[in-house]
């Protein structure tokens, strides 16, 4: 099933991902987890209702769910570090649950996130790779999220490339198009056009496993080969983006 990640650098840009995620299983008559704090439940909620899905209702009839993050990582986390065995029964628990009324389940889980606004990087990789065998064994689909600034060079020092591994799909901004173009005019001003051509020829053959926007797999490309050059691209990128 999908493993989703939503990189983000605004609170009101994950909340709409997650709503849209939440509606669209509501839809599908799937069961949907929430693994998150309070605060951002009551957000989503909200803006379920606003876009008119009676999202209390679903609450009622079990078909929309939330689990605690917090105390999921209280469970599953040994001195910082995941402990596969807890995680994998406190986990396999929650959509096990959901799987007595709805035949299709899709998760978020704010695990991720929490980690690593926490400062706990490595835990946040390892809870990435625990939900692997997860997946594989209840089949459901999972959106995770992380806030990282993916036009910032420093991002690039392994951590998004190990992320984005753990996923089959990423998702870098909320307004992809819009990311897209921030992007695209930066290698544009950076490159003349044969070369710009070439690097995106390049950045296709050779781009990461996940599924992600070309403008992602064209950063990453740089990063590797052209690091000088990746970040001028990025900083044109950040002055485009903050442009529109």
């Amino acid at each position: 099933m999908e493993h989703g990640l939503q990189l983000y650098q605004e609170e009101s840009c994950l909340l709409d991902a997650l709503a849209e995620f939440a509606a669209e299983g509501l839809r599908l008559e799937e069961g949907v987890v929430v693994i998150g704090s309070t605060p951002r439940w009551d957000m989503v909620l909200d803006r379920l209702h606003k876009s008119r899905v009676d999202a209390h209702a679903r609450v009622r009839g079990g078909q929309l769910r939330l689990a605690s993050a917090h105390s999921a990582l209280t469970s599953c986390l040994l001195g910082g570090a995941a402990d596969r065995p807890r995680f994998i029964e406190l986990l396999s628990g929650v959509v096990r649950l959901a799987r007595m009324r709805w035949e299709r389940v899709r998760v978020f889980s704010e695990l991720t996130d929490a980690l690593w606004r926490d400062g706990n990087r490595a835990g946040a990789r390892a809870v990435e790779r625990l939900w692997r065998p997860l997946l594989g064994q209840h089949g459901f689909a999972l959106l995770c999220a992380c806030p990282i600034d993916s036009l910032e060079g420093e991002t690039y020092d392994g951590t998004l490339q190990a992320l984005c591994e753990a996923h089959s799909q990423v998702q870098p901004a909320c307004d992809e198009e819009g990311f897209e173009r921030a992007v695209s005019g930066a290698v544009s001003e950076v490159l003349d056009a044969p070369l710009a051509r070439m690097l995106h020829a390049l950045a296709s053959a050779h781009r990461p496993a996940a599924q992600m926007p070309p403008g992602q797999a064209v950063l990453f490309w740089l990063k590797d080969h052209m690091p000088r050059t990746a970040e001028k691209v990025m900083s044109r990128a950040r002055a485009r983006w903050s442009e529109q």
